[in-house]
């Protein structure tokens, strides 16, 4: 099969990959919903950062299902053989992990945080806000959001996702352990590099929290530190400016491509 892209074909792989997954799909929007409506009633705002986690969390998840097979003979021997361009194969699992995926969060996200939890949040927390100005709240919040907020979601959902993608594709067994154990170096190097390079801009309480940090590391669009041992505590912020945040995603847009072409390169093996 070449290398070409063809819609009537890539229309029937994803159909055919709707029909044999889908169960799949709709356990995992289950928990994702539930999740969601958790997180608004148990913290409400206080919890905001676990959204940022479960949305990357659950783009990772995508993918050891819709790229494992590739890794494994005795299973992708079927699909690998499917009258279908490995381009198309390759974008057929980028449209489900990636393009679909966010599409349905946001629109999952607003649905189940501001439409279906509003009556459990009157249930459990007895707000009296109007639902009116329960959803127009956070829909103000969505869209006052910086748009350098969202690059910076998308680029980080993107470098996880092609770091996972090429983890599954190179290791048959435990992909998912070896995942976990490479992104944990690569937060782990990334926020210490982060603690020294903060320590030299400024002299920084011992004791302080840093941000970005190891459970925490896209918490803002810059990085600081709040040190609350002292009264009033001191929180600083150190913003990133425009030279730098733009060097920083093209770097993150060279790193994710790359891992991205991998994949792609080690599927056009597996089919020759």
């Amino acid at each position: 099969m070449n290398d070409t892209f063809k819609m009537s074909r890539f229309r029937l792989l994803v159909g055919r990959q709707w029909k044999e997954n889908k169960k799949v799909y709709f356990l995992l929007w289950g928990v994702i919903s539930l999740s969601i409506m958790l997180i608004a009633v148990l913290g409400q705002h206080d919890l905001d950062i676990l959204y940022f986690w479960l949305f990357w969390l659950g783009g990772c998840v995508m993918i050891p299902g819709l790229f494992s097979r590739w890794s494994d003979f005795g299973r992708s021997s079927l699909y690998l053989l499917l009258p279908a361009s490995s381009l198309e194969k390759f974008l057929c699992g980028l449209f489900y992990g990636l393009l679909l995926y966010i599409l349905v969060f946001g629109l999952n996200f607003v649905f189940i945080r501001y439409i279906v939890t509003y009556p459990v949040i009157l249930l459990v927390h007895n707000n009296p806000v109007a639902f009116s100005s329960f959803l127009g709240s956070g829909i103000r919040g969505i869209a006052s959001a910086s748009s350098n907020f969202y690059i910076f979601v998308f680029l980080t959902l993107l470098f996880a996702q092609s770091l996972c993608m090429i983890t599954v594709m190179r290791f048959k067994k435990r992909p998912v352990l070896i995942f976990a154990l490479i992104l944990l170096i690569i937060l782990s190097v990334y926020n210490i590099g982060m603690k020294i390079l903060m320590s030299d801009i400024a002299h920084i309480p011992a004791g302080s929290v840093f941000t970005p940090g190891l459970l925490l590391p896209y918490y803002n669009l810059g990085f600081g530190y709040a040190y609350f041992n002292s009264q009033p505590p001191i929180l600083e912020e150190f913003s990133f400016i425009g030279l730098i945040r733009n060097l920083n995603n093209l770097i993150f847009l060279i790193v994710f491509f790359t891992l991205y072409l991998s994949t792609w390169y080690n599927l056009k093996e597996r089919e020759l």
